[in-house]
């Protein structure tokens, strides 16, 4: 089972938190990227700890990071989009 989210802030918390859940992205909306990340039960704790505000430790670095690569992937996907589009009109 999958999990999507398009929140940037809660896939950097989520990427920092438990990083091997991570799957990719999900492009089959044209005008919303989702990151997908496997289901857990652990994965809920986190995203409802996130969504009620509780304190976690963490490098605020290490967020800040995983927010500017979540932006990377979501502005890569697009570029590669945007060169199929035009390849394909030729």
């Amino acid at each position: 089972d999958k999990y999507l989210t398009s929140d940037i802030k809660l896939q950097a918390f989520l990427r920092l938190m438990l990083p091997t859940s991570f799957i990719g992205l999900n492009n089959t909306n044209p005008y919303r990227i989702n990151f997908v990340f496997k289901k857990s039960k652990e994965l809920t704790d986190f995203i409802n700890g996130y969504l009620d505000r509780k304190q976690y430790t963490l490098s605020p670095l290490s967020f800040a990071e995983n927010i500017d690569q979540g932006k990377a992937m979501i502005h890569g996907l697009f570029i590669i989009q945007q060169c199929e589009y035009h390849y394909q009109r030729g």
